[in-house]
Order: structure tokens, then C-alpha cells, then sequence
């Protein structure tokens, strides 16, 4: 029997810590706090499966946070709590490689919701597999691994931006919208600023394209959304 997705919870507020824990707890999870950002990046020289990550605290900030925990991991699962719900906060914690973001107060069931998704794209990527890659010129990807390759050189993705370059990948030379991206990728039925897909649209290129301010492989469609072409 395998031991509980760890989540650590990250918020200078005792109330959300203690309320988040009790949520996580009951959900079948294991729980770990961290008050400050200096006490997050301690504790995750231990163990953890995915963050719960407040942005406003003293001193190391969140996005500081998701900055540093970037360089060295980019496959642990990010998400971003803020009370303000400005656009550019949003873009910000996206850029800094947050995979959702949620604005307090949310629904306890949101918040598991995107915990669950952001897990299962973790989780089903374990163990080997004889499967053929999906291809696109120097890119392939594996699905059951969930392993990017580009130009044979493995590829180091956020569980976001892979699940994204994923459904690129299944759709070759298909045009897909921001709203269809939104409501397949991210799981939003409501209208959500778009500029959350152009920010991991940006962060993709920036690992796949040669020149990403001149895309070859995810191309632009003015207006309307994006396209994986070879």
C-alpha cells in the first residue's frame, strides 16, 4: 500500500494554514505547514508531492518561492493563493512557473479539484513503458512517461506545460482557441483571463523553440489561439 500524496501548505495566516490542513487531512492527504517562505524551502529538502503556496508573506515572498523551488525542480506541482485578484499577480506567479492560481476566498472543492488534476498528471507518469512517442520535427513525447524529448535531450516541463504541449501534441496542425485551451487544459467552464494561456504558451517555447520570439513548432493564430505545426 503506498503512503499519501504529501502537501505542503504555505501561508503566514494560522487560520489558513489550520483550515487548509483539516481540508487536505480529510481528503486522504498528508499535511505539512511551513509559516513563512524561509520555513517552505527548509521543509522541502524533506519530502513533499505538491505545494499550496500563499504569495503575500514577509520576507520571501511566493513568488520567490516558486522561483527558487523552479531552478532545481519543474515537475512538483505549484499552486498560487492570493486575496487580490489582479491580473498581473496572476501573470506573475505563471511566469515564475505556478501550474493554477486561486484567489481567497475559493471553494474548498475548487481547491481540491485542481490539487487532484495537478496529482494525476504527476502520478500517472510513473513507470516505464514500451509506447511509441507522439512526434512533431525534433519533438516527441511520451505520453504513459509523461517525457519530453528535443533533439533527443531530454526536456524538463511543469506538469502544466506539459499537459499542454500534451494536447498540442495529440491535435498535430489542428488550431486550437484560448477557451478551448482553458476549458481542456485548466478545467474552467467560466471565462478566465486568456493571458493565462499566453504566459505558458511563453514559458513553452522558451523550452522547445530555437528562437522562441520566433516560433517554428507553436505558432500564433492571431486572434484566436495557437497551433503545433512541424
Amino acid at each position: 500500500m503506498t503512503d499519501p500524496p504529501t502537501i505542503l501548505v504555505v501561508d503566514d495566516e494560522e487560520a489558513i494554514t489550520s483550515a487548509l490542513g483539516v481540508l487536505f487531512e480529510q481528503a486522504g492527504y498528508r499535511v505539512r505547514v511551513a509559516r513563512s517562505g524561509v520555513e517552505a524551502l527548509a521543509l522541502l529538502e524533506e519530502d513533499a508531492d505538491l505545494i499550496v503556496l500563499d504569495i503575500m508573506m514577509p520576507g520571501i515572498d511566493g513568488y520567490e518561492v516558486t522561483r527558487r523551488v523552479r531552478r532545481r525542480d519543474d515537475y512538483l506541482p505549484i499552486v498560487m493563493l492570493t486575496a487580490r485578484d489582479q491580473s498581473w499577480e496572476k501573470v506573475a506567479g505563471l511566469e515564475r512557473g505556478a501550474d493554477a492560481y486561486l484567489t481567497k476566498p475559493f471553494a474548498p472543492g475548487e481547491l481540491l479539484a485542481q490539487v487532484r488534476a495537478l496529482l494525476r498528471m504527476v502520478q500517472s507518469g510513473q513507470g516505464p513503458d514500451a509506447e511509441q512517442p507522439l512526434s512533431c520535427g525534433p519533438l516527441q513525447l511520451w505520453p504513459q512517461q509523461r517525457r519530453v524529448t528535443l533533439h533527443g535531450e531530454e526536456v524538463a516541463l511543469t506538469p502544466k506545460e506539459y499537459e499542454l504541449l500534451a494536447y498540442f501534441m495529440q491535435r498535430p496542425g489542428r488550431a486550437v482557441g484560448r477557451e478551448t485551451l482553458l476549458r481542456q487544459v485548466w478545467g474552467y467552464d467560466e471565462p478566465v483571463d486568456s493571458r493565462t494561456v499566453d504566459t505558458h504558451i511563453r514559458r513553452l517555447r522558451a523550452k522547445i523553440e530555437p528562437r522562441p520570439a520566433e516560433p517554428q513548432l507553436l505558432q500564433t493564430i492571431r486572434g484566436f489561439g495557437y497551433r503545433l505545426g512541424s
